[in-house]
């Protein structure tokens, strides 16, 4: 008998991290996508000041124009021709851009394959782990936890300028899956982690405060 209680304790426990998720998710999506877009925008701009020409900056200023106007398809395919095209630093913040425009125009499992083809593509490491983590967040709310992982795996690490996003990530994921203790667990740590970027730390402070916990 006490067996059952278990498992409807369990359920219960997990109704309620699904329903804080539905209540939360969305806005600390949005709000780490952006975070981490800005972080990889200004990586991607040293890069491309470095390298510029000025055929490939008009077609990213074009591009960007067509994103301005919310056409977003079209923008997905002048950014996909600068990718294919361009120069390395180029190459590297177009697919960034392109996927974000196809995710705008709908189209988040064609964005996803972008992330994925320029993660495993040979630029340079910080734009490769960029597109992981963006991946990871459009995932987050639109598919699975252990596709999240998948994309996140080793990246959490202690060193890596993109660790703690990873680690939010993750904690999203056990949150997502319902594993309420874990969440906080990791929540808790990011909350409290002296060098946490001031972003995460209050999105995980506010996440700990819904789950209950202190």
């Amino acid at each position: 008998m006490s067996d059952i209680f278990n498992e409807v304790d369990e359920d219960v426990r997990k109704d309620k991290s699904l329903e804080l998720w539905n209540v939360y998710g969305k806005y600390v999506i949005a709000a780490s996508v952006c975070v981490v877009a800005i972080t990889a925008a200004v990586v991607g701009w040293k890069n491309y000041q470095l390298t510029q020409s000025q055929e490939q900056g008009r077609q990213l200023e074009e591009a960007s124009r067509l994103v301005s106007e919310a056409k977003f398809e079209e923008a997905s395919d002048a950014y996909a021709a600068l990718a294919a095209e361009g120069n390395s630093g180029y190459q590297a913040l177009a697919s960034l851009r392109q996927a974000r425009a196809l995710i705008a125009a709908g189209k988040g499992t064609d964005a996803v394959a972008v992330y994925d083809a320029l993660a495993i593509s040979d630029v340079d490491e910080e734009f490769k782990v960029a597109a992981k983590i963006l991946a990871a967040y459009y995932l987050i709310d639109n598919g699975t936890a252990e596709e999240v992982r998948t994309r996140v795996s080793g990246v959490e690490t202690a060193g890596n300028i993109w660790a703690h996003s990873a680690q939010e990530l993750l904690a999203l994921s056990d949150l997502k899956e319902g594993k309420k203790d874990e969440a906080i667990k990791a929540l808790s740590a990011l909350k409290d982690g002296a060098d946490v970027p001031r972003g995460i730390k209050a999105r995980a402070e506010q996440l700990v405060q819904a789950l209950g916990a202190k």
